[in-house]
């Protein structure tokens, strides 16, 4: 009972925002907004940078893998692996913030041409911006799946190449390849999406019309020109978009791998292992290549941190720490990281709950997967698309103003809520096979069992589940810059309304900030829930 009340509330939730677009769309016709001139030019560019951003994407990320795989062994690697989640890890609003001190007109490169005699460059905002924003984000991802496929060659296939004499490209068609292209359409749709539905960073470094998506479309139709009719269409447009665009991609994966390590006794015969030979010189070209392409690629993901650093340094943005509405936001951001990080732990909980009893009983093995993939719902709209429709629904009956936190914390709920499956359905489901039967025959039920069999085993998952959905929740800046107000902000858009100021060291100590505030958040969470034993290590 539970566990369908939840699911009924996650359909309803999701339906109802797919059902406000619909009844706005009645008196609309979608295919003359598609005649549009304006319409068509945010579809292409929607189109056209994620595209461009996924062909980059790969394109530079698998030299990094190979040279990362070629190279097990080097000072900083560990550390250079754990920035390959950053993607998950970094509000994007504070990689923002980075970037421009970086790539701006006042950023790091330009001080550097400046030093060297050159004039300064504006490259940053439009295109070139939204392809950096992304290809930061986006790399490390591609560069994790590939390495781990390049982990996953089995040895006698290096040491056949070796006794054979293949080198080369030879090496990368016969030994690499076959195992990269089946792990491309994956990538590639993860990537893809990512760019498409791409928000915050178009928001900030897109620059003007020419550089718009449908997302950011969406929210200047609703936000700040009520056009109802563009809104509506483009939000269907995208979700019509999606649904297909993800049916592609993912119908033709092999599923993707995000963890695996090297084996005892790793070799490839061009590469530095135990069994290869260092002093070979036919190895030293690859291996400079490969100490370039670390060097450049450490130097991209790490200038963003230096120069939020930097900026902090210089001690003038300090004064935004005693503002009201940086308290407020700070208040408010905390308060809809937890209520909705609470909130999708529990429902993913009492999900995981029935997906592992239907997976235990053979009447029901079959339907298993559907709590799952309801739960799931929210990934095929993303977040200002639901909002809009919400919105569209919830109109003329209510105060939208006064319902603004309600959806803030709804839709996060929606949109994290995936991850939360993700981590304790595996966990769950070995904890109901493993002691069910036991406490059932102990006539152990409701608390008692709770307490006693399932709450030991499941403290770490639960711990990193709430600790992972708040830090998510707290950088989120997606539906806040639809319902936000003055009185209702969180970091995310205080930072962004600071650079539309072009207040950018006060943006960066708020983003020092926001980054401090996700570590503090994730570590006692996961330690006060999940115990002081040690972290829990999710397989995703």
């Amino acid at each position: 009972m539970p566990g369908t009340m939840v699911l009924l509330l996650v359909g309803i939730s999701v339906i109802g925002g797919f059902v406000g677009l619909i009844f706005e769309s009645g008196s609309i016709a979608i295919i003359d907004q598609l005649q549009k001139p304006y319409i068509r030019s945010v579809i292409q560019f929607t189109l056209w940078q994620a595209a461009l951003s996924t062909s980059l994407s790969l394109l530079f990320a698998f030299p990094l893998a190979r040279a990362l795989h070629r190279r097990p062994h080097f000072f900083g690697r560990s550390i250079l692996l754990r920035l390959t989640s950053i993607s998950l890890i970094v509000p994007t609003m504070v990689a923002i913030i980075g970037i421009v001190g970086v790539h701006g007109r006042s950023g790091l490169v330009n001080d550097f041409l400046g030093v060297l005699g050159f004039p300064r460059q504006d490259y940053l905002y439009g295109l070139n911006g939204i392809l950096i924003a992304h290809l930061f984000f986006n790399v490390p991802l591609v560069t994790r799946l590939f390495l781990n496929g390049l982990m996953e060659i089995p040895q006698h296939q290096w040491r056949l190449a070796s006794h054979l004499g293949v080198t080369g490209f030879n090496l990368v068609s016969r030994v690499e390849w076959p195992v990269i292209r089946g792990l491309i359409p994956g990538a590639a749709g993860i990537v893809f999406l990512l760019c498409f539905t791409s928000f915050a960073i178009v928001l900030a470094l897109g620059g003007g019309p020419q550089s718009t998506t449908l997302e950011v479309a969406i929210y200047q139709a609703l936000r700040f020109d009520f056009n109802l009719s563009t809104a509506v269409s483009l939000s269907l447009i995208q979700i019509v978009l999606c649904v297909a665009l993800g049916f592609v991609f993912f119908s033709s994966s092999n599923g993707v791998k995000l963890q695996s390590e090297h084996r005892p006794g790793f070799y490839r015969p061009d590469g530095d292992s135990i069994d290869s030979a260092s002093s070979v010189p036919g190895l030293i070209v690859p291996r400079l290549l490969d100490i370039a392409v670390i060097l450049i690629a450490t130097l991209f993901l790490l200038s963003p941190f230096l120069a939020v650093v930097l900026k902090v340094l210089h001690g003038k943005g300090f004064a935004i720490l005693a503002h009201s509405g940086f308290l407020k936001a700070l208040e408010t951001s905390v308060l809809i990281a937890f209520v909705a990080g609470t909130i999708a732990t529990v429902f993913a909980l009492v999900i995981a709950q029935m997906v592992a009893t239907l997976r235990l009983n053979t009447r029901y093995q079959s339907v298993a997967v559907i709590p799952e993939l309801v739960g799931m719902m929210a990934l095929i709209m993303p977040p200002i698309t639901l909002g809009t429709g919400l919105f569209l629904l919830f109109r003329s009956t209510t105060d939208i103003s006064t319902l603004g936190p309600a959806l803030v914390v709804g839709i996060n709920v929606l949109f994290i809520l995936p991850f939360a499956l993700r981590i304790l359905i595996p966990p769950v489901h070995q904890q109901k096979q493993r002691f069910d039967r036991l406490s059932q025959g102990l006539g152990m039920s409701g608390l008692n069992q709770w307490r006693w069999v399932f709450w030991p085993g499941l403290r770490k998952p639960l711990g990193y589940a709430l600790a992972v959905t708040t830090t998510l929740s707290i950088g989120d800046m997606g539906v806040i810059a639809l319902f936000g107000t003055d009185n209702l902000s969180t970091l995310p858009l205080l930072i962004y309304r600071l650079l539309g100021n072009y207040r950018l060291d006060q943006a960066a100590v708020v983003a020092v900030v926001l980054c401090l505030l996700c570590l503090i958040i994730f570590v006692i969470i996961e330690r006060f829930i999940g115990g002081k034993e040690g972290h829990y290590n999710a397989k995703t």
